[in-house]
Protein backbone atom coordinates (compact mmCIF):
# COMPACT_ATOMS: atom_id res chain seq x y z
CA UNK A 1 0.00 0.00 0.00
CA UNK A 2 1.44 3.41 -1.04
CA UNK A 3 2.21 5.44 1.73
CA UNK A 4 -0.58 8.14 3.07
CA UNK A 5 1.18 11.71 3.09
CA UNK A 6 -0.57 14.43 4.25
CA UNK A 7 1.52 17.70 3.72
CA UNK A 8 1.76 20.62 6.66
CA UNK A 9 2.25 24.32 6.23
CA UNK A 10 5.67 25.79 6.71
CA UNK A 11 7.05 25.96 10.33
CA UNK A 12 7.90 30.04 11.69
CA UNK A 13 11.79 29.74 13.15
CA UNK A 14 10.17 29.97 16.37
CA UNK A 15 7.37 26.87 16.64
CA UNK A 16 10.48 25.29 15.32
CA UNK A 17 12.64 25.96 18.14
CA UNK A 18 9.33 25.45 20.14
CA UNK A 19 9.20 22.22 18.73
CA UNK A 20 12.98 20.96 20.16
CA UNK A 21 12.06 22.11 23.54
CA UNK A 22 8.92 20.18 23.55
CA UNK A 23 11.00 17.19 22.11
CA UNK A 24 14.13 17.91 24.89
CA UNK A 25 11.76 18.02 27.59
CA UNK A 26 10.93 13.98 27.62
CA UNK A 27 14.09 13.87 26.55
CA UNK A 28 15.67 15.54 29.95
CA UNK A 29 13.01 13.40 31.61
CA UNK A 30 14.89 10.22 30.91
CA UNK A 31 18.03 11.60 31.65
CA UNK A 32 16.49 11.91 34.63
CA UNK A 33 16.16 7.75 34.86
CA UNK A 34 20.02 7.44 33.90
CA UNK A 35 21.92 9.94 36.45
CA UNK A 36 19.92 10.92 39.39
CA UNK A 37 18.01 7.90 39.86
CA UNK A 38 20.54 5.48 39.02
CA UNK A 39 23.10 7.49 42.23
CA UNK A 40 20.03 7.42 44.13
CA UNK A 41 18.71 3.50 43.92
CA UNK A 42 21.72 1.87 46.51
CA UNK A 43 20.81 4.35 48.90
CA UNK A 44 16.94 3.74 48.82
CA UNK A 45 17.20 -0.21 48.52
CA UNK A 46 18.88 0.71 52.01
CA UNK A 47 16.56 2.62 53.40
CA UNK A 48 13.87 0.17 52.44
CA UNK A 49 15.45 -2.96 53.37
CA UNK A 50 15.23 -4.81 50.05
CA UNK A 51 18.77 -4.33 48.54
CA UNK A 52 18.25 -7.52 46.72
CA UNK A 53 15.73 -6.49 44.32
CA UNK A 54 18.22 -3.51 42.85
CA UNK A 55 18.69 -5.40 39.76
CA UNK A 56 15.57 -5.96 39.22
CA UNK A 57 14.63 -2.48 39.06
CA UNK A 58 17.03 -1.42 36.31
CA UNK A 59 15.75 -4.81 34.37
CA UNK A 60 12.39 -4.21 34.72
CA UNK A 61 13.01 -0.71 33.39
CA UNK A 62 14.78 -2.12 30.29
CA UNK A 63 12.43 -4.62 29.21
CA UNK A 64 10.15 -2.64 29.57
CA UNK A 65 11.62 -0.10 27.20
CA UNK A 66 13.22 -2.78 24.81
CA UNK A 67 9.59 -4.54 24.37
CA UNK A 68 7.80 -0.76 23.58
CA UNK A 69 10.26 1.08 21.34
CA UNK A 70 9.37 -1.04 18.12
CA UNK A 71 5.70 -1.17 19.05
CA UNK A 72 6.06 2.80 19.20
CA UNK A 73 7.52 3.01 16.60
CA UNK A 74 4.95 1.22 14.25
CA UNK A 75 2.21 3.29 16.09
CA UNK A 76 4.11 6.69 14.82
CA UNK A 77 4.13 5.42 11.41
CA UNK A 78 -0.07 4.43 11.86
CA UNK A 79 -0.90 7.48 13.93
CA UNK A 80 1.49 9.96 13.32
CA UNK A 81 4.47 11.27 15.73
CA UNK A 82 2.12 13.91 18.02
CA UNK A 83 -0.55 11.05 18.75
CA UNK A 84 2.13 8.24 19.91
CA UNK A 85 4.34 11.03 21.63
CA UNK A 86 0.79 11.88 23.77
CA UNK A 87 0.11 8.79 24.73
CA UNK A 88 3.53 7.82 26.04
CA UNK A 89 4.03 11.32 28.07
CA UNK A 90 1.23 10.20 29.87
CA UNK A 91 1.96 6.67 30.33
CA UNK A 92 5.42 8.20 31.54
CA UNK A 93 3.59 10.62 33.86
CA UNK A 94 1.32 7.65 35.77
CA UNK A 95 4.05 5.48 36.17
CA UNK A 96 5.77 8.73 38.04
CA UNK A 97 2.49 9.48 40.17
CA UNK A 98 2.80 5.48 41.24
CA UNK A 99 6.63 5.87 41.75
CA UNK A 100 6.01 9.10 43.78
CA UNK A 101 3.11 7.40 45.79
CA UNK A 102 4.23 3.88 46.10
CA UNK A 103 5.04 2.92 50.14
CA UNK A 104 7.74 0.30 49.48
CA UNK A 105 10.35 -0.46 47.01
CA UNK A 106 8.19 -1.86 44.10
CA UNK A 107 7.24 1.50 43.25
CA UNK A 108 10.22 3.65 45.36
CA UNK A 109 7.72 5.41 46.82
CA UNK A 110 9.57 7.78 49.51
CA UNK A 111 9.08 11.47 50.77
CA UNK A 112 12.63 12.22 50.51
CA UNK A 113 13.19 10.53 46.84
CA UNK A 114 9.81 10.83 45.46
CA UNK A 115 10.86 14.71 44.43
CA UNK A 116 13.14 13.01 41.98
CA UNK A 117 9.15 11.41 40.27
CA UNK A 118 6.94 14.40 41.18
CA UNK A 119 9.74 16.59 39.18
CA UNK A 120 8.31 14.83 35.85
CA UNK A 121 4.54 15.76 36.47
CA UNK A 122 4.80 19.57 35.33
CA UNK A 123 7.44 18.71 32.57
CA UNK A 124 5.28 16.34 30.95
CA UNK A 125 2.50 18.77 31.31
CA UNK A 126 4.84 21.11 29.52
CA UNK A 127 6.01 18.92 26.93
CA UNK A 128 2.33 18.03 26.10
CA UNK A 129 1.47 21.62 25.70
CA UNK A 130 4.35 22.90 24.12
CA UNK A 131 4.09 20.34 21.24
CA UNK A 132 0.10 18.80 21.12
CA UNK A 133 -0.75 21.85 18.76
CA UNK A 134 2.78 22.30 17.05
CA UNK A 135 3.06 18.54 15.66
CA UNK A 136 -0.22 18.76 14.01
CA UNK A 137 1.38 21.45 11.41
CA UNK A 138 4.31 18.72 10.30
CA UNK A 139 3.81 16.62 6.98
CA UNK A 140 2.93 13.10 7.68
CA UNK A 141 4.24 10.20 6.18
CA UNK A 142 2.57 6.83 7.02
CA UNK A 143 1.65 3.69 6.14
CA UNK A 144 -0.73 1.29 7.69
CA UNK A 145 0.45 -1.59 10.33
CA UNK A 146 0.50 -4.14 12.74
CA UNK A 147 1.61 -4.30 16.05
CA UNK A 148 3.41 -7.56 16.52
CA UNK A 149 2.75 -8.64 20.20
CA UNK A 150 4.36 -12.34 20.04
CA UNK A 151 7.56 -11.09 18.96
CA UNK A 152 7.77 -8.23 22.12
CA UNK A 153 6.39 -11.11 24.33
CA UNK A 154 8.99 -13.64 23.17
CA UNK A 155 11.87 -11.12 23.61
CA UNK A 156 11.07 -10.46 26.86
CA UNK A 157 11.06 -13.92 28.16
CA UNK A 158 14.29 -14.83 26.52
CA UNK A 159 15.40 -11.59 28.27
CA UNK A 160 14.45 -12.20 31.99
CA UNK A 161 15.32 -16.06 31.49
CA UNK A 162 18.83 -14.39 30.83
CA UNK A 163 18.77 -11.56 33.58
CA UNK A 164 17.90 -14.49 36.18
CA UNK A 165 20.73 -16.40 35.15
CA UNK A 166 23.39 -13.48 34.98
CA UNK A 167 21.94 -12.28 38.25
CA UNK A 168 21.80 -15.65 40.44
CA UNK A 169 24.81 -17.70 39.26
CA UNK A 170 27.88 -17.35 40.86
CA UNK A 171 25.80 -16.41 44.16
CA UNK A 172 22.97 -18.31 44.95
CA UNK A 173 23.54 -21.47 42.36
CA UNK A 174 27.00 -22.69 40.54
CA UNK A 175 27.11 -21.45 36.77
CA UNK A 176 27.22 -25.08 36.31
CA UNK A 177 24.09 -25.70 38.37
CA UNK A 178 20.71 -26.93 36.60
CA UNK A 179 18.71 -23.61 37.47
CA UNK A 180 21.21 -21.66 35.67
CA UNK A 181 21.69 -23.91 32.83
CA UNK A 182 17.60 -24.24 32.55
CA UNK A 183 17.12 -20.37 32.35
CA UNK A 184 19.89 -19.61 29.70
CA UNK A 185 18.77 -22.83 28.02
CA UNK A 186 14.91 -21.19 28.13
CA UNK A 187 16.76 -17.77 26.89
CA UNK A 188 18.24 -19.65 24.15
CA UNK A 189 15.14 -21.16 22.74
CA UNK A 190 13.05 -18.10 23.27
CA UNK A 191 15.56 -16.07 21.53
CA UNK A 192 15.62 -18.46 18.70
CA UNK A 193 11.77 -18.27 18.48
CA UNK A 194 11.96 -14.73 18.34
CA UNK A 195 14.76 -15.13 15.26
CA UNK A 196 11.71 -17.41 13.26
CA UNK A 197 9.03 -15.08 14.17
CA UNK A 198 11.01 -12.29 12.66
CA UNK A 199 11.38 -14.25 9.62
CA UNK A 200 7.85 -15.58 9.38
CA UNK A 201 5.65 -13.04 11.17
CA UNK A 202 4.16 -10.49 8.88
CA UNK A 203 5.38 -8.07 10.11
CA UNK A 204 7.86 -8.51 13.06
CA UNK A 205 8.86 -6.68 15.67
CA UNK A 206 11.90 -5.57 13.72
CA UNK A 207 11.42 -5.29 9.79
CA UNK A 208 13.87 -7.76 8.12
CA UNK A 209 13.55 -5.29 5.20
CA UNK A 210 15.00 -2.61 6.45
CA UNK A 211 18.06 -4.43 7.67
CA UNK A 212 19.26 -5.45 3.54
CA UNK A 213 21.29 -2.46 3.88
CA UNK A 214 24.82 -2.79 5.12
CA UNK A 215 24.88 0.92 5.98
CA UNK A 216 21.77 0.82 8.78
CA UNK A 217 23.68 -2.42 9.74
CA UNK A 218 26.39 -0.93 10.48
CA UNK A 219 24.79 1.84 12.52
CA UNK A 220 22.54 -0.24 13.97
CA UNK A 221 26.23 -2.08 15.52
CA UNK A 222 27.72 0.47 16.72
CA UNK A 223 24.75 2.46 17.97
CA UNK A 224 23.96 -0.71 20.35
CA UNK A 225 27.77 -1.62 21.26
CA UNK A 226 28.27 2.09 22.06
CA UNK A 227 25.24 3.07 24.08
CA UNK A 228 24.91 -0.04 25.82
CA UNK A 229 28.61 0.19 27.15
CA UNK A 230 27.26 3.65 28.22
CA UNK A 231 24.36 2.30 29.86
CA UNK A 232 26.03 -0.63 31.48
CA UNK A 233 28.60 2.06 32.86
CA UNK A 234 26.15 4.73 33.57
CA UNK A 235 24.61 2.09 36.11
CA UNK A 236 27.78 0.44 37.61
CA UNK A 237 29.62 3.37 38.35
CA UNK A 238 27.48 4.81 40.73
CA UNK A 239 28.22 1.35 43.01
CA UNK A 240 32.17 1.31 42.25
CA UNK A 241 32.12 5.02 43.35
CA UNK A 242 30.36 4.34 46.37
CA UNK A 243 31.64 1.27 47.45
CA UNK A 244 35.04 0.71 45.76
CA UNK A 245 36.41 4.87 46.16
CA UNK A 246 34.13 5.19 49.80
CA UNK A 247 32.33 8.46 48.53
CA UNK A 248 28.67 9.72 49.02
CA UNK A 249 25.93 9.31 46.93
CA UNK A 250 25.92 12.71 46.37
CA UNK A 251 29.68 13.31 45.61
CA UNK A 252 29.11 9.95 42.96
CA UNK A 253 26.12 12.14 41.68
CA UNK A 254 28.58 15.05 40.80
CA UNK A 255 31.14 13.11 39.01
CA UNK A 256 29.10 11.33 36.83
CA UNK A 257 27.28 15.00 36.09
CA UNK A 258 30.80 15.60 34.54
CA UNK A 259 30.66 12.31 32.82
CA UNK A 260 26.86 12.71 31.22
CA UNK A 261 27.56 17.30 30.75
CA UNK A 262 30.81 16.25 28.30
CA UNK A 263 28.91 13.42 26.11
CA UNK A 264 25.79 15.74 25.61
CA UNK A 265 27.78 18.68 25.04
CA UNK A 266 29.95 16.30 22.30
CA UNK A 267 26.80 14.92 20.99
CA UNK A 268 25.37 18.51 19.99
CA UNK A 269 28.77 19.73 18.46
CA UNK A 270 28.99 16.91 16.51
CA UNK A 271 25.88 17.74 15.62
CA UNK A 272 26.15 20.20 14.26
CA UNK A 273 29.14 19.50 12.27
CA UNK A 274 28.86 15.93 10.71
CA UNK A 275 26.03 17.44 8.43
CA UNK A 276 28.71 20.37 7.30
CA UNK A 277 31.85 18.10 6.31
CA UNK A 278 32.34 15.83 3.64
CA UNK A 279 34.23 13.24 5.77
CA UNK A 280 31.88 12.99 8.34
CA UNK A 281 33.25 9.66 9.77
CA UNK A 282 36.84 10.91 10.61
CA UNK A 283 35.21 12.72 13.58
CA UNK A 284 33.55 10.26 15.25
CA UNK A 285 35.94 7.19 14.83
CA UNK A 286 38.92 9.82 16.54
CA UNK A 287 37.11 10.36 19.27
CA UNK A 288 35.89 7.02 19.95
CA UNK A 289 39.19 5.83 20.01
CA UNK A 290 39.74 8.24 23.13
CA UNK A 291 36.65 6.37 24.72
CA UNK A 292 38.77 3.40 24.48
CA UNK A 293 41.87 4.23 25.48
CA UNK A 294 40.44 6.31 28.45
CA UNK A 295 38.20 2.86 29.47
CA UNK A 296 40.81 0.43 29.20
CA UNK A 297 43.46 3.05 31.65
CA UNK A 298 40.72 3.25 33.89
CA UNK A 299 40.27 -0.82 33.74
CA UNK A 300 44.25 -0.76 34.26
CA UNK A 301 44.01 1.17 36.89
CA UNK A 302 40.26 0.27 38.70
CA UNK A 303 41.99 -0.28 41.76
CA UNK A 304 44.13 2.80 42.96
CA UNK A 305 43.11 5.70 40.48
CA UNK A 306 42.53 8.80 42.71
CA UNK A 307 38.90 10.81 42.02
CA UNK A 308 40.40 13.74 39.97
CA UNK A 309 41.91 10.90 37.32
CA UNK A 310 38.86 9.04 37.80
CA UNK A 311 36.46 12.16 36.53
CA UNK A 312 39.15 13.03 34.36
CA UNK A 313 38.75 9.93 32.40
CA UNK A 314 35.29 10.13 32.55
CA UNK A 315 35.07 13.80 30.80
CA UNK A 316 37.21 11.98 28.29
CA UNK A 317 35.20 8.72 27.84
CA UNK A 318 31.72 10.76 27.50
CA UNK A 319 33.23 13.19 24.98
CA UNK A 320 34.65 10.81 22.85
CA UNK A 321 31.18 8.82 22.69
CA UNK A 322 29.28 12.10 21.92
CA UNK A 323 29.58 11.99 18.26
CA UNK A 324 28.08 8.30 18.03
CA UNK A 325 24.64 8.74 18.37
CA UNK A 326 24.48 11.48 15.55
CA UNK A 327 26.56 9.66 13.34
CA UNK A 328 24.33 6.55 13.63
CA UNK A 329 21.21 8.80 13.45
CA UNK A 330 22.90 10.43 10.17
CA UNK A 331 24.00 7.37 8.58
CA UNK A 332 20.47 5.87 9.05
CA UNK A 333 18.27 8.78 8.24
CA UNK A 334 20.44 8.66 4.51
CA UNK A 335 19.60 5.43 3.41
CA UNK A 336 15.71 4.66 4.23
CA UNK A 337 12.55 5.90 3.13
CA UNK A 338 10.83 8.73 5.08
CA UNK A 339 7.57 6.54 5.75
CA UNK A 340 9.76 3.95 7.51
CA UNK A 341 12.05 6.72 9.71
CA UNK A 342 9.40 5.26 12.75
CA UNK A 343 10.34 1.80 12.69
CA UNK A 344 13.91 2.25 11.49
CA UNK A 345 14.69 4.57 14.29
CA UNK A 346 12.58 2.04 16.94
CA UNK A 347 14.90 -0.71 15.50
CA UNK A 348 17.90 0.87 16.20
CA UNK A 349 16.55 1.78 20.03
CA UNK A 350 15.35 -1.74 20.54
CA UNK A 351 18.71 -3.08 19.35
CA UNK A 352 20.40 -0.72 21.80
CA UNK A 353 18.28 -1.55 24.85
CA UNK A 354 18.36 -5.12 24.19
CA UNK A 355 22.15 -5.14 24.15
CA UNK A 356 22.58 -2.44 26.88
CA UNK A 357 19.88 -5.15 29.19
CA UNK A 358 22.32 -8.51 28.68
CA UNK A 359 25.58 -5.81 28.91
CA UNK A 360 24.64 -4.41 32.25
CA UNK A 361 24.12 -8.13 33.51
CA UNK A 362 27.23 -9.60 32.01
CA UNK A 363 28.56 -6.59 34.26
CA UNK A 364 26.42 -7.23 37.24
CA UNK A 365 28.03 -11.00 37.08
CA UNK A 366 31.45 -9.61 36.74
CA UNK A 367 31.45 -6.81 39.60
CA UNK A 368 29.11 -8.39 42.24
CA UNK A 369 29.29 -11.90 41.04
CA UNK A 370 30.87 -13.10 43.98
CA UNK A 371 28.46 -11.42 46.55
CA UNK A 372 26.07 -14.15 48.49
CA UNK A 373 22.54 -14.57 47.56
CA UNK A 374 20.66 -12.04 50.03
CA UNK A 375 24.20 -9.81 51.24
CA UNK A 376 23.05 -6.52 51.70
CA UNK A 377 24.22 -4.04 49.30
CA UNK A 378 26.62 -2.49 52.34
CA UNK A 379 28.34 -6.25 52.45
CA UNK A 380 27.76 -6.45 48.38
CA UNK A 381 30.03 -2.78 47.72
CA UNK A 382 32.41 -3.95 50.54
CA UNK A 383 33.15 -6.64 48.43
CA UNK A 384 33.37 -4.80 45.45
CA UNK A 385 36.28 -2.87 47.24
CA UNK A 386 38.07 -5.40 48.08
CA UNK A 387 38.10 -6.98 44.48
CA UNK A 388 37.95 -3.90 42.43
CA UNK A 389 40.89 -4.48 39.86
CA UNK A 390 39.68 -8.31 39.47
CA UNK A 391 35.75 -7.24 39.17
CA UNK A 392 34.84 -3.69 38.19
CA UNK A 393 38.10 -3.78 36.28
CA UNK A 394 37.19 -7.14 34.34
CA UNK A 395 33.67 -4.70 33.89
CA UNK A 396 36.08 -1.91 32.20
CA UNK A 397 37.64 -4.24 30.06
CA UNK A 398 34.37 -5.65 28.73
CA UNK A 399 32.91 -1.36 28.13
CA UNK A 400 36.31 -1.38 25.93
CA UNK A 401 35.97 -4.42 23.66
CA UNK A 402 32.08 -3.29 23.50
CA UNK A 403 33.09 0.20 21.98
CA UNK A 404 35.56 -1.32 20.21
CA UNK A 405 32.97 -3.70 18.43
CA UNK A 406 31.27 -0.22 17.69
CA UNK A 407 34.84 1.39 15.89
CA UNK A 408 35.20 -1.72 14.01
CA UNK A 409 31.17 -1.25 12.28
CA UNK A 410 32.02 2.78 11.65
CA UNK A 411 34.79 2.24 10.08
CA UNK A 412 33.70 -0.32 7.36
CA UNK A 413 30.26 1.39 7.23
CA UNK A 414 30.24 3.26 4.03
CA UNK A 415 30.29 6.23 4.05
CA UNK A 416 27.27 7.61 1.84
CA UNK A 417 27.26 11.37 0.43
CA UNK A 418 24.50 12.73 2.79
CA UNK A 419 20.89 13.88 1.21
CA UNK A 420 19.89 17.22 0.71
CA UNK A 421 16.25 18.46 1.02
CA UNK A 422 15.93 18.64 -2.45
CA UNK A 423 16.82 14.89 -2.18
CA UNK A 424 14.31 13.96 0.11
CA UNK A 425 11.66 15.78 -1.18
CA UNK A 426 11.96 14.15 -4.73
CA UNK A 427 12.31 11.01 -2.91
Amino acid sequence: MDAERREGKLLSHRDARLIVLGMLLPTFMGSLDNTILANALPTIGRDFGETHDLPWLITAYLLASTAAIPLYGKIADIHGRRFTLRIALLIYMAGSLVCALAPSMTGLGYLHWSMIFWINIPMGLAALAITNTLLAQLPRHERPHQLDFIGAGLIVIASVSFMLAMNMAGGRYPWVSAPILALLAAALVMGALFVLRLLTAPEPLIPISILKSPILRCAIVANACGWGAIMGLNVLLPIYLQGAMGISPSQAGLSLMAFMVALNTSAGLAGQVLGRVRHYKLLPMVMLSLSILAVTVLALHAERITLFWFELLLIVIGAGFGPIPSLTAVAMQNVVARHEFGISVSSMNFSRNLYATMLIAVFGALALGNSLAGESLRGALAGAAANAAEGFGRVFLVAAASFSIALIAIIVMEERPLLTEADLESG
